[in-house]
């Protein structure tokens, strides 16, 4: 896929659902969302970071960065750490800095950035790290039902079962906007599981909601233009063989007059290309529709 799928999703739900994400962290604090920062970029190469929000406790105000990572990378301490301290210089406000994993994963995920001479521990940054998969379950019961387009990526099994449960919870959404944003990002998410044709087969009901969300509306051009072409091609291949069948019918209707009606069947009832071709051949030696095997026996062509 050419885009950056995990980048476009995330942004999507990060601008739709900042409280969640707040609730994610925070589970029992009152906090106030005062503000997003677009597009902040920081003087390393290349780079962005993903979500920047202005948050109030009391009468103190703090910058919270959200950094989303499908997988842990080795060095990736060492950046949150970096991007913390930027952010801090850049701002001058205190910064909160919080990874959020997406994909599974059983072993421990590191959460602090270390500086040691030998064995001694010079610095230590450690950040908090909130694995989504740990919340699979108040996402299924609808409590935190705006990460449901997740859903079918933190479940163990990917099945059609939880694709119907995620998209029930996402047409939950009262906001159009959000419902065709969440609905598209289900999709792009369950592309990396699923069979693309069966997914839209899927949520064949849903496309003309997704259309709203202007990210997929090239994808959904692109799959549906891909669907004709196959459509064309199992139409003209289906031509070939009725056209096969109706050419037999009419060589052996010329040799040996009318036919039963038990004929007809198992020749329209023949789709091997293979099998229509030898009992064509067979016509020009053959002297009755028993030496042919049309005589209601198992045909042997």
């Amino acid at each position: 896929m050419a885009i950056n799928l995990f980048d476009r999703v995330l942004k999507i739900l990060g601008r739709h659902y900042a409280e969640a994400f707040m609730k994610l962290a925070f589970p029992n604090q009152e906090l106030q969302l005062v503000g997003t920062l677009e597009n902040v970029e920081l003087t390393l190469p290349d780079r962005r970071i993903d979500f920047l929000h202005r948050l109030k406790v009391l009468d103190d105000e703090y910058l919270l960065h959200f950094e989303f990572q499908l997988e842990h990378k080795t060095d990736y301490p060492r950046d949150v750490f970096t991007y913390s301290g930027e952010l801090t210089d850049q701002h001058k406000k205190p910064v909160i800095s919080i990874v959020l994993y997406l994909e599974r994963r059983e072993a421990e995920i590191p959460h602090e950035y270390v500086v040691k001479i030998g064995e001694v521990v010079i610095h230590r940054f450690t950040y908090p790290v909130l694995k989504l998969w740990d919340y699979e379950e108040q996402i299924r019961s609808g409590e935190l039902r705006e990460f449901a387009p997740l859903l079918v990526m933190l479940a163990k099994e990917k099945t059609e079962a939880v694709l119907r449960q995620e998209k029930e919870l996402i047409l939950q959404e009262t906001d159009p906007q959000k419902r065709a944003d969440s609905l598209a990002t289900a999709v792009m998410i369950a592309s990396r599981y699923f069979d693309i044709d069966r997914l839209w087969d899927f949520f064949s009901e849903e496309v003309e909601q997704m259309r709203q969300s202007g990210f997929i509306t090239d994808w959904i051009e692109e799959a549906e233009a891909k669907a004709s072409e196959r459509g064309l091609q199992r139409g003209l291949q289906q031509g070939l063989q009725q056209g096969k069948q109706a050419l037999i019918l009419r060589l052996l209707r010329a040799k040996f007059g009318r036919l039963p009606k038990s004929v007809k069947e198992r020749i329209f009832g023949m789709a091997s290309e293979k099998e229509l071709e030898q009992l064509g051949l067979r016509i020009l030696t053959a002297k009755s529709l028993e030496e042919m095997g049309l005589d209601g026996r198992q045909s042997n062509v």
